[in-house]
């Protein structure tokens, strides 16, 4: 059996680190990585919310998802998941250059004010986790 604080905290510090490179890749300008380290600091931040209440495998990807789930926990997550929902579309798309219609490419498809905009929405899920 899985000792859920320690697990919780583990995904809960990932997913820190994991916002702390997207906001240093805003920095730098890579935007693509932005949003995708954003993405999964979001994952991580539900997912490590989901272990501490007792979840012992959360295999889904989707922050949507993930939201809905959190929700069945907490309702202030309910308030979260239009907002959310927009980190889906950063999963693969901000990594794969086939995921996009050629010529783009992930690292040229993307500009500070999305990323910003994606920063904004994981830090609003920190908040609900942490708070």
């Amino acid at each position: 059996m899985i000792n859920k604080e320690l697990e919780s905290k583990r995904w809960l510090d990932q997913a820190r680190f994991d916002l702390s490179e997207a906001k240093g890749s805003l920095g730098r300008g890579s935007y693509a990585y932005t949003c995708f380290f954003a993405e999964q600091a979001a994952q991580k931040f539900l997912k490590g919310f989901l272990i501490s209440r007792g979840e012992r495998f959360v295999p889904l990807h989707s922050i949507k998802e993930l939201l809905s789930k959190a929700a069945q926990y907490e309702s202030k997550f309910n308030r979260l998941t239009a907002e959310g929902q927009k980190l889906d579309r950063y999963y693969l798309i901000t990594r794969y250059p086939d995921a996009l219609p050629s010529p783009n490419t992930p690292y040229e498809s993307y500009d500070k004010q999305e990323a910003r905009e994606v920063l904004e929405i994981t830090e609003k899920i920190e908040k609900a986790v942490s708070g």
